[in-house]
């Protein structure tokens, strides 16, 4: 093999001297010009990855480098130097098409993965390591935000306010750790017959949701369903998985402080993004089981979810993103077939 020529720089200075670099076989190399002259062994030689055809570097271990463009003989000198092969390697895939169409898919499939399962996940493991009090900084003022901007005071009579509350009451009773839950009626034209929890352990149902179950038992459904996402802690992970560094930098270094981002965008998840399926699912299991413990026909809770879907079906001026129950229809079929 013949001398490469390359650049050399001592590492002190910045005078740049024109050298050579001669292969000794076996394991050796010299360099050699402008008052440089020594030897080396190669294994001492660390060499910049090559990527396409920029310069290349080589560094010698009293800090003195060599810079060349001679990509190929930069590989045939070192090709039996161990130091070398993960360089190669890299050089090997980034300059077949194959391999990077393939690098391309396996990104784009690693990134769907981690936003489709892994922030849920992390997400999830999170909310349930941190403590209860945790849901009350979090829900701290939502409520607060949300009267200030779509909510209004209940206008249902205090005889029915208080049948409802009773019934409410009657249910945190029934269910281990739910003596902090707590019922808020409000009155909304914009969210219509609806209710959603918060993670402070808030349920929220508006009059037009009391007013659309025709008996106890479908209310008592509605109101299972939603301290289903209390139980599992739906609006925090929700809240979470709004913001993923959040998740990250708390499972990572268990720094509750940095939820205060997500604490600001709370009221806005809360109405403006749906559960997934699978929390919707969860709750109505949660809804069923307690349902059967009641001895109430889980055809309470279908009737409703159908009037539900109707109701928002008909009501052509209600924004679609104010509903945080997708797939009403489906969720009712489901229960009539569950039980």
């Amino acid at each position: 093999m013949t001398a490469i020529e390359t650049r050399y720089y001592d590492g002190k200075s910045s005078q740049l001297r024109k050298v050579l670099i001669f292969p000794l076989p076996p394991d050796r190399l010299h360099v050699q010009g402008e008052g440089v002259d020594f030897g080396c062994a190669l294994a001492d030689v660390r060499i910049s990855s090559r990527v396409g055809n920029t310069r290349r570097h080589l560094y010698f271990a009293d800090g003195s480098q060599c810079e060349t463009e001679n990509n190929d003989a930069i590989d045939e000198m070192f090709a039996a130097a161990r130091t070398a092969a993960p360089g190669r390697l890299l050089h090997h895939w980034e300059s077949r098409l194959g391999y990077v169409l393939f690098a391309l898919v396996l990104t784009a499939v690693s990134l769907w993965a981690g936003v489709v399962y892994g922030i849920p996940a992390l997400a999830k493991q999170v909310a349930f390591s941190l403590p209860a009090a945790t849901d009350k900084m979090l829900g701290r003022g939502a409520l607060e935000a949300l009267d200030n901007t779509l909510l209004q005071h209940t206008r249902l009579s205090p005889t029915r306010q208080s049948e409802v509350k009773a019934l409410f009451a009657s249910m945190k009773a029934s269910i281990d750790d739910a003596a902090d839950y707590q019922l808020e009626l409000r009155a909304s034209k914009l969210v219509g017959a609806n209710a959603f929890a918060l993670p402070s352990g808030i349920v929220v149902v508006t009059d037009a949701m009391v007013e659309l179950a025709k008996s106890d038992g479908e209310l008592i459904a509605v109101l299972a369903h939603e301290i289903g996402h209390l139980r599992q802690r739906h609006g925090l992970r929700r809240a979470l998985q709004g913001s993923a560094m959040a998740v990250v930098v708390i499972a990572v270094t268990g720094d509750v402080g940095s939820l205060v981002s997500v604490t600001a965008a709370l009221p806005a998840l809360l109405v403006e993004s749906k559960y997934s399926r699978d929390f919707e699912r969860e709750a109505d299991d949660f809804a069923l089981e307690y349902l059967k413990r009641r001895g109430i026909p889980a055809e309470a809770m279908a009737e409703v979810l159908t009037r539900m879907d109707k109701q928002s079906g008909a009501a052509g001026d209600v924004p679609d993103f104010l509903s945080t129950h997708p797939a009403t229809t489906e969720r009712a079929q489901r229960t009539r077939v569950a039980h």
